[in-house]
């Protein structure tokens, strides 16, 4: 072998030892972050920026889906500048996420988002599943909707960047396009499903009756279920806390007299009236009358639907319960400081919204 060829092979081997050292180092630097975010859930300057590069996984849906670990902490970013940025001074409220009970609140809300995340990628799934398909054109289409009816476009954008941080891109991604799939999945639902939609033809039967001035107590004596129903669909008087919380909200909206659109709610669907109302020993009251059409409902139907799906948390936070269908805390401590939070202080602002 001559001395040009020797050389040209030690070349060869001393370039791809080079690449491999290197491509070692990448590993082990990598394997390194990985211990920092899922170990340690390191949230730092060097994890931010090695996740917007190297796509590590928050959540692991069947083993075909995921949740970035960049998509759940820019959301979380983006949540944490809404709150900063809103000015809660005139209902004796402020949001400090930089105290202890701050960061604990914090974590409550990285929770949630990853749960949502979840949900939105199980409903876009289900949605593909039955032929449901949602173009970036169809998209645009409904962002151009939304900016019509908030009524200044620039105006709108400059409160996205300025409260969440974010361009119309961003709100495509996570507003627009997660909730036309859930809009509609949940027509699809209603159309096919048959025990659904048996349900609601029942109900919109009875809110055509309504709209054609038959008397409220006939309609519900023909289309209602329940005990009411013996009664003309009579509840009596009620408080805000002895309703269902989607009946409270429409009851609080109509004046006396006046009818409600269909209500959904996890029991099916209703139409209330409001005969009256008054206030009694520092108690408001409504007198109410209702139409209820028993049905189960698409979050329901959606709880079911999980159970076919597998989810993995590789992080030390958060598991997913198989029995709630939801992300949970590993951490007792914070288990119990959210639990409190929702019992002791249902009016916060960061248990609010």
């Amino acid at each position: 072998m001559t001395v040009k060829k020797e050389k040209k092979i030690e070349k060869k081997v001393r370039f791809s030892t080079i690449v491999y050292s290197i491509l070692l180092l990448i590993v082990v630097f990598l394997v390194a972050v990985g211990i920092m975010i899922y170990k340690f859930s390191a949230n730092n300057r060097l994890t931010q920026t090695i996740t917007k590069i190297v796509p590590f996984p928050a959540a692991i849906i069947n083993s075909t889906d995921f949740i970035y670990v960049k998509t759940l902490q820019n959301d979380l970013v983006a949540v944490r500048r809404f709150y900063e940025n809103q000015d809660f001074s005139n209902i004796g409220f402020r949001v400090d996420f930089k105290t202890p009970d701050g960061q604990k609140r914090l974590k409550i809300k990285e929770k949630n988002l990853l749960n949502k995340l979840i949900e939105n990628e199980i409903i876009k799934t289900l949605a593909e599943k039955r032929g449901i398909k949602i173009s970036s054109e169809i998209i645009d289409q409904a962002v151009e909707r939304k900016l019509n009816e908030y009524g200044n476009r620039d105006s709108f954008l400059a409160d996205l960047e300025k409260i969440y941080d974010w361009n119309i891109n961003d709100f495509k991604e996570k507003i627009v396009k997660p909730d036309m799939y859930n809009e509609q999945l949940k027509k699809n639902l209603l159309e096919n499903d048959k025990e659904i939609s048996l349900a609601k033809n029942k109900i919109d039967e009875a809110k055509k009756e309504l709209d054609a001035k038959a008397d409220f107590s006939e309609v519900a004596k023909k289309f209602s279920d329940g005990e009411s129903v013996k009664n003309g669909g009579d509840l009596g008087w009620l408080t805000t806390d002895q309703m269902i919380p989607e009946i409270a909200v429409a009851a609080a909206l109509l004046n006396k007299g006046e009818t409600s659109d269909i209500i959904e709610s996890n029991l099916g669907f209703h139409i209330i009236m409001v005969d009256d109302k008054k206030n009694e020993d520092g108690q408001d009251k409504v007198k109410l009358r209702q139409i209820f059409v028993k049905s189960k409902n698409f979050a329901d139907w959606l709880f079911d639907q999980e159970k076919n799906f597998k989810i993995y948390i590789p992080g030390k936070d958060f598991y997913w319960d198989n029995e709630t269908r939801m992300v949970n805390f590993r951490d007792q401590n914070l288990k119990d400081f959210e639990s409190n939070l929702e019992k002791n202080s249902p009016d916060d602002i960061s248990v609010l919204f």
